[in-house]
């Protein structure tokens, strides 16, 4: 079954391009920008690469559980994470609340088998509108190394950097490494001397890895779900 290119990813790559357009731009001795000018551009570039890996994983994940809601996906058709964390998320807080103060007859009532959200445990039941984009995204929104890995398990992938290194046959984790280390230098340290070459070469590593994400996780839904729930 070949390959459907998600939203996600198409967005990524046309804002990818058009930083890429700009940067190049400034970079030739033609510009009338000075050395300084160039280099705010070019960090500027990287800094907003971070937001843009961010982003391609919110509007991914968002979009496979709206498709699963708007389709009335059944339980056994969605992966096992999704529903386990969605099932943790409307409990956590209870059990917390608990172990603060420990009111037995609240957390009953809290956690009460008869609740709603329960409905997720069994497989022919309809969608459950306990389960958000939301149970997934979390806090893990910046995109480390470690929350990558969270929120593609979450997903059901077991380790999403062993699947791209697999089908690149490159290690993205330290290319991602590379690049977050210039990002936060930028942000918290004196900014690092950059030149085209150096944003051209974060910027192709960044396309070629999400390129990768977004096969990963269409090869998952296809299987666990199957295509109807992809885009």
């Amino acid at each position: 079954m070949p390959y459907i290119r998600s939203q996600a990813r198409d967005d990524f790559e046309t804002g990818t391009n058009s930083l890429k357009k700009v940067a190049k731009k400034v970079s030739y001795k033609s510009s009338p920008l000075k050395y300084e000018q160039k280099m705010l551009i070019f960090q500027s570039t990287i800094f907003l690469m971070s937001a843009r890996i961010e982003e391609y994983s919110k509007v991914l994940i968002e979009k496979i559980i709206f498709n699963f809601r708007s389709k009335n996906a059944l339980m056994s058709e969605i992966p096992e994470n999704i529903r386990t964390k969605a099932l943790i998320d409307n409990q956590l807080t209870h059990y917390r609340n608990f172990n603060h103060n420990p009111n037995e007859r609240k957390l009953l009532e809290k956690i009460s088998c008869e609740k709603e959200y329960y409905d997720i445990l069994n497989p022919t039941n309809s969608f459950s509108n306990s389960i958000r984009a939301n149970n997934i995204l979390a806090t893990n929104k910046y995109p480390s190394v470690k929350n990558l890995k969270i929120l593609f398990f979450r997903l059901g992938i077991n380790d999403i950097f062993n699947e791209v290194a697999s089908k690149g046959q490159k290690d993205y984790k330290s290319q991602l490494e590379s690049f977050l280390s210039v990002r936060e230098a930028i942000a918290h340290q004196v900014p690092p001397t950059l030149t085209y070459q150096d944003v051209e070469r974060h910027l192709e590593n960044l396309t070629d890895l999400i390129n990768k994400i977004d096969r990963v996780v269409y090869s998952h839904i296809v299987k666990t779900s199957g295509e109807n729930y992809w885009e």
